[in-house]
């Protein structure tokens, strides 16, 4: 059941925490290209785009549920009530 709550968003975003985590460590060597010198904020911009991943990953779950909620619902109502309603 935990599958259903990976998705790419969620995926990409532990890998850029884990590539900025490991910039941290190698003082940001290691998310710097050949050549250039090591930005000091290149891990935060990688720590601070991974979390916005990992929010939208959890965002878009949440949404997905509610429609799939919303979805069960409207398939439960009898028709009457879904017309009072207006869903239709």
């Amino acid at each position: 059941m935990l599958w259903r709550y990976l998705n790419m968003f969620i995926l990409i975003g532990i890998s850029l925490v884990g590539v900025s985590i490991a910039g941290f460590a190698t003082g940001s060597k290691f998310v710097t290209e050949a050549g250039q010198t090591p930005a000091p904020s290149s891990s935060l911009v990688y720590l601070g785009v991974g979390v916005l991943m990992l929010i939208n990953g959890v965002v878009s779950v949440r949404m997905a549920n509610l429609h799939d909620t919303a979805e069960k619902d409207e398939k439960s109502a009898p028709a009457e009530t879904v017309r009072e309603k207006g869903l239709e």
